[in-house]
């Protein structure tokens, strides 16, 4: 049986297109399509309904990928556990991260994991966190390594890496600066409650940031009067600096941005987001999957700390 073929028809089950799935796949759209009517011809049944260009894939058809995952992952597994016996660590690792944390963090942690895995390929999707775990959990990719609010429901391991401080930050010349107030450390913090009528820069609604600032208005009781939903942590601060509104960010990306023309400080009731590790709770963890993890382990706590 050809596991590459067999993984050509997964693909197409998640493009929900074959011309969608050949070109990520680099073959021509007649080849795959021949693949795919040879192999329904074996079968005597139909694996995906033709509907134009929008495929769904019928009752056959996912019991069919259901199952080529489940053989795709035993073949990597096994893989992966006769690379770590005889020690070639020459697998390949499908990461995914969200957004532009994910970016920065795996530039971050590549030059160190490459120097002791050189053999090693790491795939990098960038996707949403929610994303990330539906294809963990499908056997697409080997390793989610995402933030969060709270563990989602999808029976996935999670393995804590660190806690990631949300702060406000606001203008350094902003007249806002006046609700700024001291704990008794002397350490600056603010009271969200205090900002009712402030505009704010959120995240876009499906990212954890935005979740976990949501959250941080309710548990204040306030509904936060929002200038403007923004994907992209550049123009964020771009906004803030010029005066425009406050934001509300993880504190790691204050520490990979300018902060020229922005102050940041705690919000007093310290919401935070979570970074994880996400993979299947069957899956074999390899020697250079588990560095990769320790490394952002390592990553995180630096950026929290």
């Amino acid at each position: 049986m050809d596991l590459k073929r067999i993984e050509n028809i997964i693909r197409i089950a998640e493009e929900k297109n074959i011309t969608r799935a050949a070109d990520k796949l680099y073959l021509s759209q007649p080849a795959l399509n021949l693949q795919l009517l040879n192999l329904e011809k074996e079968l005597g049944t139909k694996l995906f309904y033709r509907r134009g260009n929008e495929w769904s894939i019928s009752e056959a058809g996912r019991i069919y990928v259901d199952t080529a995952r489940k053989m795709v992952a035993l073949k990597k597994d096994c893989y992966s556990r006769i690379s770590d016996v005889a020690k070639l660590h020459n697998e390949e690792i499908a990461v995914g991260a969200a957004g532009i944390q994910g970016d920065i963090m795996m530039t971050a942690l590549y030059k160190k994991f490459h120097s002791k895995y050189p053999n090693v390929k790491l795939q990098l999707n960038i996707m949403k966190g929610l994303k990330t775990q539906e294809l963990v959990k499908n056997g697409t990719i080997d390793l989610g390594i995402i933030l969060m609010g709270d563990k989602q429901n999808y029976h996935l391991e999670y393995e804590f890496l660190a806690h990631v401080e949300m702060v406000l930050v606001m203008s350094e010349t902003s007249p806002y600066a006046d609700l700024i107030e001291q704990d008794r450390e002397g350490n600056e913090i603010v009271d969200l409650k205090k900002f009712k009528n402030v505009p704010f820069v959120l995240g876009p609604k499906d990212s954890t940031e935005r979740l976990v600032s949501e959250r941080a208005f309710e548990k204040a009781g306030i509904e936060p009067d929002i200038y403007m939903d923004v994907e992209g942590i550049n123009y964020t601060m771009a906004m803030v600096a010029a005066g425009e509104c406050c934001a509300i960010l993880g504190e790691n990306n204050l520490k990979d941005n300018n902060m020229h023309g922005i102050h940041a400080v705690r919000l007093k009731a310290h919401p935070v987001m979570n970074a994880f590790a996400v993979y299947r709770k069957d899956k074999y963890l390899s020697d250079p999957m588990s560095d990769l993890i320790e490394l952002a382990r390592d990553y995180w706590t630096r950026k929290s700390s």
